[in-house]
């Protein structure tokens, strides 16, 4: 039965961070649908869904490099810990005030803001600790491919589980339910007992330096090639999931259930390719991905932008959107591959604004070109911005005689 698992779950220690995250995964998308519906409720406004969706990325634009320094600088499980906590708290206002009928938007808004900060600081965080809890460095890519198929699953669950509560009851359940979750992740954290020593400083060395880490990075192949393609990934192919709504209406004159079959042939492509992931434990298998999966999202991208065929369109979207997470887990195992533990937060926390923080950007770009062009040729546009992005980084890449040797260093392959 073992050879079916992922090596990571080899591991006692995460088999115990993997329960507890899924739980709190699957209550985090609870969360996130409650909102929306509830915002939307109140307000009536579609405008304000999108500003909230918008006030819960854009911290990880803003924060997260700083929040992958301070990883490098706190205790990380505490400094976990510490951001659960206060998850479970901003999750228990709102379901407070969810249940005494407050009715301003406004405090929900703030409330999605403070919730998209506090998770700007607990994905660096999170994300560095995978090393540790797996003890076994070959265990990394592994480990980050059962993050993603979690992360996968509670996409497809929480939802329909979020469904079913707001029918037979109320907003404030689904907020409570969401706080209750984050016990098992604290539960887990205690329970594991990793070692979480204070992190040396070496002499000179500044705390929190956003110019000290780019430095860093320019020495590593990993970061000069990859992190261009992730960053126009964020900008250009993340945005279809937002004008999902309007794509159903306007490329098939569907309805509510048109925007389920596609969202669901994304989550299920992504979650297929999560698997494959998640059963690798070399980085050469990822140095491939990375090299022509974001081709495919390019070309994938163009020819959604053509079809008017159900079927083909669900079918493109399942390989959009595993060529998407076969891009961005491929990118973040090969970083942290690449770089000292040291250093590990710093690295994440400049992935994380590249790849998570720059898609409201994205959200707001490809909105304004589909609004004054349409649908179709705002996706096909996306789609060549890609292509031509990879394109001349991978140029740049195979013209750099020294870059794969070093790479390879890097890596210890």
């Amino acid at each position: 039965m073992a050879s079916f698992l992922p090596p990571a779950l080899s591991k006692p220690r995460f088999r115990l961070f993997a329960t507890g995250q899924a739980i709190s995964i699957i209550g985090g998308w609870i969360q996130q649908i409650a909102l929306s519906w509830l915002i939307y409720r109140l307000s009536g406004s579609v405008f304000l869904l999108g500003v909230s969706g918008f006030l819960t990325q854009i911290p990880f634009l803003v924060v997260s490099p700083f929040a992958g320094a301070l990883t490098d600088r706190v205790r990380r499980v505490r400094m976990l810990i510490t951001v659960n906590v206060v998850l479970a708290v901003l999750a228990s206002i709102l379901a407070t005030m969810a249940a005494l009928g407050v009715d301003d938007v406004r405090f929900y808004l703030a409330l999605a803001l403070c919730s998209g900060t506090a998770t700007a600081f607990e994905t660096p965080g999170r994300q560095a600790l995978l090393s540790i809890i797996v003890e076994d460095r070959k265990l990394l890519p592994s480990a980050i491919g059962v993050n993603s198929m979690l992360f996968n699953m509670g996409r497809i669950i929480g939802p329909s589980i979020a469904g079913i509560l707001l029918l037979r009851l109320t907003e404030a359940w689904c907020f409570a339910l969401n706080a209750l979750s984050f016990t098992a992740v604290i539960i887990a954290l205690i329970a594991m007992r990793l070692p979480d020593p204070v992190p040396s400083r070496k002499d000179g060395e500044r705390g929190i330096a956003l110019r000290e880490t780019i430095n860093y990075l320019k020495q590593h192949p990993a970061a000069r090639y990859l992190l261009p393609t992730v960053t126009a990934v964020a900008i250009f192919a993340l945005p279809y999931q937002h004008i999902m709504p309007s794509i159903a209406v306007n490329f098939f004159g569907g309805n509510t259930s048109t925007l389920g079959l596609l969202m669901s042939s994304v989550g299920a492509g992504a979650l297929v390719t999560a698997i494959v992931l998640a059963m690798q434990t070399s980085t050469r298998v990822q140095l491939s991905l990375v090299r022509f999966a974001p081709f495919i999202i390019a070309l994938t991208l163009i020819a959604f932008s053509q079809s008017r065929s159900l079927p083909l369109s669900m079918f493109l979207l399942a390989i959009l959107g595993g060529s998407i997470l076969m891009t961005s887990a491929s990118t973040n195992t090969i970083m942290q591959q690449s770089v000292e533990d040291a250093w590990r937060g710093r690295v994440i926390g400049i992935y994380v604004m590249c790849f998570i923080g720059m898609a409201p950007l994205g959200n707001l770009l490809t909105g304004a070109i589909a609004e004054h062009f349409g649908l179709g040729p705002a996706l096909a546009f996306n789609g060549l911005m890609i292509l031509i992005t990879v394109g001349f980084t991978q140029y740049r890449f195979a013209s750099d005689p020294t870059a794969m040797e070093r790479l390879k260093t890097d890596l210890g392959s």
